[in-house]
């Protein structure tokens, strides 16, 4: 992808053409460029991050370096000191500290590399609410900063939001568009959700525990605790699965921060967020369309515009945000005719869904049966809600987009 992983020759080869007075040709260009890619993507500590080249070899430290609690715990006291949010040193802490620092330095650089596309978008959402600037990392430890992670439970986006959760926080899921795959909408969304569970429990560390596993079972794990106040007192007593959602959260805080004491560096890194901008645009337009009169790829069009379902801006009557390199506007702008000129006769007709209805099911259902209750089709029924086959249990709650005309 051209404009999203545009990586730097590898100077060792232009130095060897200069020195022979020579100019590489396109081609070995490339070659040169491609084998340089690789090597950086399979060499566990060399970064594609072209700006840490000029660092002097003494500052690169071997992966895992330092993780001992003797230094990590003064470097998480000055992270302290500058937050709003408790990150003291602690052992429990320190442990997730030790398996992300020595087990999952390879993704964590994959983070390192998408952070400048999106931690300068959740700063500036974050601090519009008034809430703690750490509170970024948060998506991290969700999805990774994959705003198309999707979990076996069906969250999805940035910020995996459940279906309903996602519902009461206004955001619009329909069959064209999911806003929980938009990084500023699904943001705005978080921060609401967060902010809420923090006016309820008045703790940052219980607002997260709940975020992970519902405001019910902290409220139960409270009440197991004795009513303890600090979150710490309280850790033995959530689900198994949330106990280590806090600590892992601290980790990824303090790594992210000092990754470089580690031996930990960005790989493919994403361009800045200041680097595209957003335009409105009224559909139907595809991303093929977009695609053949810009620089972009289909597949660039799509990483940046992750919430639309269909690879198009659905359409007409409303406009919708697109995501475009700021280089590119103008031309997008000045091309946008042309776009819609391509191929037409490939744009599938828009029909309308209205809101979802939630069915419950009963014994003796089956998909079939559903479907052609509400009007709809069974590959419908299962796109909606996540379903890898037709088998469907008695209770099990179904999302339906029903015609109208059909029931």
């Amino acid at each position: 992808m051209p404009w999203l992983s545009r990586a730097g020759f590898c100077l060792l080869a232009w130095g060897c053409f200069a020195a022979w007075g020579q100019t590489p040709s396109d081609s070995t260009a490339q070659a040169w460029e491609s084998l340089w890619v690789e090597w950086c993507q399979t060499a566990h500590c060399v970064s594609s991050d072209t700006a840490l080249w000029g660092l002097p070899d003494g500052s690169l430290v071997k992966v895992g370096t330092g993780l001992d609690s003797a230094t990590v715990a003064p470097r998480m006291a000055a992270l302290d000191a500058t937050s709003e949010l408790d990150l003291r040193w602690n052992p429990v802490a320190q442990r997730r500290i030790e398996v992300f620092g020595t087990k999952r330095t390879k993704h964590l650089g994959s983070m390192l590399g998408r952070k400048a596309m999106y931690f300068p978008l959740f700063e500036e959402v974050l601090d519009r609410h008034g809430m703690p600037l750490e509170l970024k990392h948060l998506a991290v430890v969700e999805s990774g900063l994959n705003p198309e992670a999707r979990s076996p439970a069906g969250a999805r986006g940035l910020w995996q939001f459940m279906y309903y959760t996602a519902k009461a926080e206004g955001l619009r899921i329909d069959g064209y568009i999911d806003e929980r795959k938009d990084p500023l909408k699904s943001t705005e969304a978080a921060c609401r959700h967060l902010r809420r569970l923090h006016d309820r429990f008045g703790d940052w560390y219980f607002a997260l525990a709940a975020y992970n596993a519902g405001s019910g079972n902290v409220n139960k794990a409270i009440r197991r605790s004795g009513n303890k106040t600090n979150y710490w007192e309280v850790r033995p007593f959530l689900p198994r699965e949330t106990r280590d959602y806090v600590p892992n959260f601290i980790a990824v805080t303090y790594l992210m921060e000092h990754h470089q004491d580690h031996g930990i560096y960005p790989q493919n890194t994403l361009p800045g967020a200041m680097t595209v901008d957003t335009l409105m645009v009224e559909g139907p337009l595809r991303f093929d369309q977009m695609a053949a009169e810009s620089p972009l790829t289909e597949a660039e069009v799509a990483i940046l515009n992750p919430m639309y379902r269909l690879m198009m801006v659905p359409g007409p009557g409303e406009k919708f945000p697109v995501r475009w390199p700021v280089e590119h506007v103008a031309g997008f702008l000045s091309q946008e005719m042309a776009m819609r000129a391509y191929k037409p006769e490939l744009t599938p007709e828009i029909q309308y869904e209205p809101e979802p209805v939630i069915y419950r099911v009963k014994s003796g259902d089956v998909l079939g049966t559903i479907a052609r209750k509400h009007g709809v089709k069974v590959s419908q029924l299962k796109t909606w809600n996540d379903l890898k086959s037709t088998t469907i249990r008695v209770g099990q709650r179904l999302i339906i987009h029903p015609n109208p005309n059909q029931m």
